[in-house]
C-alpha cells in the first residue's frame, strides 16, 4: 500500500490530470466537496461527517452532494435578488423625500419606482445566473479576479453608456447619441447666442473624448431642457423631474460646469414665464461667483491682499478657459441686472466685488485668439447719492464712456483712457471687444438709470433736492448720449444702409434696444409726471416726451427687422422683451398724456412683435393649458392696458409702476398690489401743501431747456447703420 498522502498526491500532480482532479480521486468522490450549507454561506467547511462543525453549530441539515449542480439559479440568487431590492426601495424612498424638499416631484412615485426596480432586476439577473464562478469555490483564484475585473468594466460601461434607463440615485435619462447630438447642436444655434459662455469646439471635443462626461452631465441636461424643443422628435416629457436633478446636483458643488448649467436653467426660466423660479437661483449664482473668485481677475499686480481667499477653482494659463471662466461671470452679471431693473431691486454685484474685463469679440473666442480688453467700471453705489457728481462715484470708468471735458477740467481725469498699456506685451483697446461687451455696457446703463435716479428717495417738497435730482438726470441723460456717440466706427459705417445687412447679432441689438429704453426710463417721469407735482410746468417735458416717442419708434423699428432677418426658429432673448414691453407702454403712455394724440401704430407692431418672439421661443413644444411665457404675459399686459385707456378716460397710466404691471410670484398678467413711490392723484398732496419756492422763476431748471440739451442725439435709429456687424457667425460651420 502507497504511503503517499493525499496532500502530496497535490504537491506532485501527476500526468493524468491537474491536481483538482488528483484531490478528488484522493478523496473520493464526495470528501473533496463542502456541504451545501457552507458553501451557500461561502464558509471553509470542516467536511466532518455526518455533520461539519457550521452545520453542528446552526443546527442546518449538512447535506454533500458528489456532482456539481447544473446551470441556472444558484442556491442563495433569489435572496440576494431580494435583499438588493429591498435596499433599492429604501434608496429610492431617501430620494424621493430629498426632491420633495428642493421641489413638487411630478412623476408618480409608484411608477417611477417600479420602472427603477425592473431596470436594476434586467441589469442583475443575467450576472446571477451566469456567474457561476460566486457559488462554485472550486475555481481558481486568478479566474475570480478576471470575472471581477470584467465585472468591474461592465459596470464602467454601464456608466458611460448615457442613453441607458435612468440610474437608481434620480439621474433622468440622456436621449439617444443621435437625439443628443441634435439638442447640442439646436443650443448652440438657437440658445447660445443668447448667453456665450461655452466654448463650442472644447465641450465637443470634451463631450466625445468621454473622459469628462460625468462632469458634463448637468450641462448636457441644462441643454436639454432649453434646447429639446427646437428638435422634431425629441422627448419633452418630465422636465419637472430634470429640472430637480439639474438645481440639487449644481447645488451641491463649486464647478463651472454647475454654474454653466444654473445659467441656462433661468434664462429658460425667465423665458418660460416663470421668473419666481429663477430668482434665487440667480442670488445664489451673484454669492457663487464671488466664492470662486470669477468677480476678479487673477493677474499679478502691485495691489495685492495679504490673505490669499481659497482657491475653489485651479490656476489656468489656458487664455481660452480664463476667457470662458471670464464670460461666465458676465451672463450671471446681465442675470444680475435684469432682475434689479425689472423688479426693481437692488443689484447684488457691487463695486466692491467686481474688478474685470470685458470680454472679447467672440470671433476671437472662437478661433481662440488671445486678446487683451480693458476692465469695465462699476460706478460705486456707496457714493452715488443724490448731490455727489457722477465723477466721484466710480473708480474705473468704463472705456466707452470717457468723462466729458467739462467733468475732466472740473474733477480731473477718472479712470483709464481707451488704450490701456497693462504691462504685459499687450494693449487693452475697445477694438478687441464685441457685441457682448457692448450689451454689458448698455445693461449697465439701463442698472445706473434705476439705482442712481429711480430709486434715490427725493423730497419733492425740498427745492434744493429736487435741484440735485435734476442734475442727476442731466448728468445721466449725457453719459447714455456720449455711449451711443463713442460706438465703434465700424458699426456705423453704413449709413442709411448703403450696404446690405444680412444678419444682425443678437447682442448688439440688444444692446441698441436696451440703450433707447433706457432713455424711456431716464425721461418719461420728467415726459409724463405726475399731476400733482407743483413744478411740472418748469420741466423739460416736451423734450423728454419726444426723446420717449422717438425711442420706442425706433425699438419697434429696429424689431420688426431683426425679427425679419434672422431665422423663423431663432428664439428672442428675455431683456429684449422688456424693453419692447417699456417701448410699448411709453407709446401707450403718450398717447395718453397728449391731447388730440392718436396712439402709434408702432405699438401694434411691437405687441405682434412679441407674440412672434412668443411663437418662436415656444418652437415645437406644448404648453401647458394656463401657461404662457413671458413673451405673452407682456403682450397681453399690453392689451389689457390699451382697453383700459380706451374705455376709462379718467384711467391715468403710472409711467413708473412698470414693476408691478404682472405678478411674476405665479405667472399672472394683473398687476400685483404694492407701495407706490409717487401719489398719483393731487387729492393726496394738494397743491396748497406745496412749498411757493418751487413755483417761483428762481426755481434752478431753467438751464435744462438750454438749447444743445434740446438738440441732442439721444436715440439709435436703424438707419443710423449701427446694426452692422462682419464677425458675427450663426451655426456650428463657425467653429
Amino acid at each position: 500500500m502507497s504511503d503517499v498522502s493525499p496532500v502530496q498526491m497535490l504537491k506532485e500532480p501527476s500526468e493524468n490530470g491537474p491536481p483538482e482532479r488528483n484531490l478528488q480521486q484522493a478523496l473520493g468522490p464526495s470528501d473533496g466537496l463542502a456541504c451545501n450549507s457552507c458553501r451557500k454561506a461561502k464558509l471553509r467547511c470542516s467536511r466532518d461527517k455526518p455533520d461539519c462543525l457550521y452545520c453542528k453549530r446552526t443546527g442546518v441539515k449538512c447535506v454533500y452532494e458528489s456532482k456539481r449542480v447544473k446551470p441556472g439559479l444558484k442556491p442563495g440568487a433569489v435572496e440576494t435578488i431580494h435583499r438588493r431590492l429591498d435596499n433599492l426601495e429604501r434608496r429610492f424612498s431617501e430620494h424621493q423625500s430629498s426632491f420633495e424638499q428642493c421641489g413638487h416631484y411630478s412623476t408618480p412615485q409608484g411608477e417611477s419606482a417600479a420602472q427603477s426596480i425592473l431596470a436594476l432586476l434586467a441589469k442583475e439577473l443575467p450576472r446571477l445566473t451566469n456567474g457561476s464562478s460566486i457559488q462554485n469555490p472550486a475555481i481558481p483564484a486568478q479566474h475570480e479576479k478576471r470575472n471581477k475585473r470584467r465585472r468591474l468594466a461592465d459596470d464602467d460601461d454601464d456608466d458611460d453608456e448615457s442613453t441607458a434607463t435612468s440610474s437608481v440615485d434620480g439621474t433622468p435619462s440622456l436621449p439617444e447619441p443621435q437625439t443628443l447630438g441634435a439638442i447640442i447642436a439646436a443650443y448652440f444655434s438657437h440658445i447660445h447666442p443668447w448667453i456665450p459662455m461655452i466654448h463650442q469646439a472644447r465641450f465637443l471635443q470634451r463631450f466625445h473624448a468621454g473622459t469628462q462626461r460625468r462632469q458634463l452631465l448637468v450641462i448636457l441636461h441644462a441643454m436639454i431642457l432649453a434646447a429639446s424643443k427646437f428638435v422634431p422628435g425629441a422627448r419633452k416629457e418630465n422636465m419637472q423631474q430634470a429640472r430637480m436633478y439639474i438645481v440639487c446636483t449644481a447645488m451641491e458643488t463649486l464647478s463651472l460646469e454647475n454654474l454653466q448649467a444654473l445659467t441656462i436653467l433661468a434664462f429658460d426660466d425667465i423665458g418660460n414665464g416663470k421668473a419666481a423660479n429663477a430668482w434665487s437661483i440667480i442670488g445664489s449664482m451673484t454669492r457663487t461667483v464671488e466664492y470662486m473668485g470669477l468677480a476678479q481677475e487673477q493677474e499679478d499686480g502691485e495691489l495685492r491682499p495679504f490673505f490669499q481667499p481659497f482657491a475653489c477653482l485651479q490656476n489656468t494659463n489656458d487664455w481660452t478657459d480664463i476667457e470662458e471662466r471670464r464670460r461666465v461671470f458676465w451672463n450671471i452679471f446681465l442675470l444680475d441686472r435684469f432682475c434689479s431693473v425689472t423688479m426693481g431691486w437692488n443689484t447684488s454685484l457691487t463695486s466692491d466685488d467686481v474688478y474685470r474685463r470685458l470680454p472679447c469679440d467672440g470671433h476671437l473666442w472662437r478661433k481662440q485668439n488671445p486678446v487683451l480688453t480693458p476692465y469695465f467700471g462699476i460706478w460705486d453705489k456707496s457714493k452715488g447719492r443724490i448731490g455727489n457728481p457722477i465723477g466721484f462715484i466710480t473708480r474705473l470708468t468704463s472705456p466707452i464712456e470717457q468723462p466729458t471735458a467739462t467733468e475732466t477740467a472740473t474733477h480731473g481725469p477718472v479712470g483709464p483712457t481707451q488704450s490701456i498699456d497693462m504691462g504685459q506685451n499687450m494693449v487693452a483697446d475697445m477694438s478687441t471687444v464685441g457685441a457682448l461687451a457692448y450689451n454689458i455696457e448698455a445693461t449697465e446703463s439701463m442698472s445706473r438709470v434705476m439705482s442712481y435716479f429711480l430709486q434715490q428717495k427725493v423730497n419733492i417738497r425740498d427745492q434744493d433736492e429736487i435741484s440735485s435730482w435734476l442734475t442727476r438726470f442731466k448728468e445721466l441723460d449725457l453719459r447714455l448720449v456720449h455711449w451711443k456717440m463713442l460706438l465703434p466706427q465700424k458699426w456705423k459705417a453704413n449709413p442709411n444702409l448703403t450696404r446690405h445687412v444680412p444678419l444682425m447679432d443678437p447682442n448688439l441689438t440688444t444692446a441698441h434696444i436696451t440703450h433707447n429704453a433706457s432713455m424711456i426710463l431716464l425721461h418719461q417721469l420728467i415726459a409724463y409726471p405726475p399731476l400733482h407735482w407743483g413744478f411740472q410746468s418748469r420741466l423739460p417735458s416736451t423734450c423728454s416726451a419726444e426723446a420717449c416717442y422717438t425711442a420706442g419708434i425706433e425699438i419697434a423699428t429696429i424689431t420688426e427687422k431683426y425679427l425679419g432677418k434672422s431665422s423663423a426658429l431663432s428664439p428672442v432673448g428675455c431683456q429684449f422683451a422688456f424693453c419692447l414691453f417699456i417701448a410699448a407702454r411709453v407709446l401707450l403712455a403718450h398717447w395718453r398724456y397728449t391731447r388730440g394724440n392718436h396712439l402709434a401704430s408702432e405699438f401694434w407692431s411691437l405687441l405682434h412683435s412679441l407674440e412672434e418672439a412668443s411663437r418662436r421661443w415656444i418652437a415645437l413644444s406644448e404648453v401647458p393649458p394656463g401657461k404662457e411665457d413671458l413673451f405673452i404675459q407682456y403682450a397681453r399686459r399690453l392689451r389689457r392696458l390699451y382697453e383700459l385707456c380706451s374705455t376709462d378716460d379718467s384711467y391715468q397710466l403710472n409711467v413708473m409702476d412698470y414693476t408691478n404691471d404682472m405678478n411674476h410670484r405665479d405667472g399672472n398678467i394683473e398687476p400685483s398690489q404694492s407701495f407706490q413711490a409717487w401719489p398719483n392723484n393731487a387729492a393726496t398732496v394738494p397743491l396748497s401743501d406745496v412749498d411757493l419756492p418751487l413755483l417761483s422763476p428762481d426755481f434752478n431748471t431753467m438751464p435744462m431747456l438750454d438749447q444743445d440739451f434740446m438738440d441732442m442725439d439721444r436715440i439709435i435709429a436703424f438707419d443710423d447703420g449701427s446694426m452692422f456687424t462682419s464677425s458675427f457667425d450663426l451655426g456650428p460651420n463657425a467653429w
